[in-house]
């Protein structure tokens, strides 16, 4: 439902009523100071309720209008409490949507008007009781606004610091994919640049030992032609990489030949870990090969950093042109449920090779990254 909408509906509907029900009491009084001048008391009470319609808009003006017309209308011997309700609901305008200066405007001028009657009734011998309690009604009236006001101002401050942070989030994340983008262009470039380079040698050697050697020159044509699927292959994932114009160097990529030497190192940390291959890991592509070992890299460095004390164990399998890759552990799991840039940069290398990634924390504690990607160039 639409609370705001209602509520103003509902706000409108009360001023209406407080309107109409004041000309009513004016032009239906049988006696007293109403009925001797009708005109004259109508129109101070439209004058104080008419003007609450726009209280939200121009809260000081609306209060100034009520207090006036409330004034007059008691020195003239009016008797008609409409003046009195529109006087609370212009205040609580006031502090509720007005500025500081225009709010202790509105106050210091309620004060005025309300001391200017109740101080000479007090000297005339009314009883405190009678005259102080509306004091505390109108100061708290007014404190209620401010206190509205505030809270309001608070909420659509967090609001709006919600909005600022999902942007960044958003951000931030394009910033990360965008980043390992780059970084995965980079490292395909040096592996498609190998390829180029021996199919350069190998044809500049096949040419020489054409005529003299042809043994050679076939094992040299060979030599091009895997060379050549192998480059063929990376640069069919490179095309629709989006990378920045920097080219950097990059040193000669790791492959899952050196599971043993990171296995090691994350030990050497502090990290218990078990290391279970399964099936023939050389001779894999090399984008493949580089993508793996990144995945078991970043998901072993994520446990060191927030699984606490675990122990990790690691599965890689090759069979039927899949390589599958899971690192899990026994610890604490996730508590942050928006992936971080590491995972950003797995569901990335996934993707480029026709995979797919699974990530979450398991049942009986821990965490699991389970990847799966396509050695033959076949998706997942």
């Amino acid at each position: 439902m639409d609370w705001p909408r209602i509520g103003g509906t509902a706000a409108a509907v009360v001023v209406a009523v407080l309107v109409v029900s004041g000309q009513v009491s004016v032009w239906t009084a049988e006696s007293g100071a109403l009925a001797g001048d009708r005109p004259v008391h109508a129109l101070l009470l439209a004058v104080a309720t008419v003007p609450l319609f726009v209280r939200r808009q121009r809260p000081l003006l609306v209060l100034l209008l009520a207090l006036g017309a409330s004034w007059v209308q008691f020195e003239l011997g009016g008797e008609a409490f409409q003046p009195w309700f529109a006087v609370l609901l212009a205040l609580y305008a006031v502090g509720a949507h007005a500025d500081r200066r225009s709010a202790v405007i509105g106050a210091v001028a309620t004060a005025v008007a309300v001391l200017s009657g109740d101080i000479p009734r007090l000297l005339a011998g009314d009883r405190v009781e009678d005259v102080v309690p509306a004091w505390f009604v109108l100061a708290g009236i007014w404190g209620l606004g401010r206190w509205i006001r505030s809270r309001r101002r608070e909420t659509a401050d967090l609001a709006a610091r919600a909005a600022r942070a999902e942007r960044d989030r958003a951000a931030h994340a394009a910033q990360a994919v965008a980043d390992e983008r780059a970084r995965i262009a980079r490292e395909l470039h040096d592996l498609v640049a190998h390829s180029m380079g021996v199919i350069v040698i190998q044809s500049q050697a096949g040419r020489r030992a054409v005529d003299d050697e042809p043994d050679s020159a076939r094992a040299a044509l060979s030599a091009i032609e895997s060379s050549g699927r192998q480059g063929l292959a990376e640069m069919r994932r490179l095309l629709g990489l989006l990378t920045s114009p920097e080219d950097g160097s990059v040193t000669p990529q790791p492959s899952l030949r050196g599971l043993d030497d990171l296995v090691s190192a994350v030990r050497s940390a502090g990290l218990p870990v078990e290391l279970e291959t399964v099936g023939e890991l050389t001779g894999l592509p090399a984008g493949v090969d580089l993508a793996a070992y990144r995945i078991v890299q970043e998901a072993l460095t994520n446990i060191l950093k927030h699984a606490g004390p675990a122990t990790a164990r690691v599965h890689v399998r090759h069979a039927r042109g899949l390589l599958e890759v899971e690192v899990c552990d026994d610890g604490r799991g996730a508590r942050d449920p928006q992936p971080g840039r590491g995972q950003a940069g797995m569901r990335e290398r996934v993707a480029l090779y026709g995979g797919e990634i699974e990530t979450g924390n398991l049942p009986g504690g821990g965490y699991r990254v389970r990847a799966r990607l396509a050695v033959d160039g076949v998706p997942v």
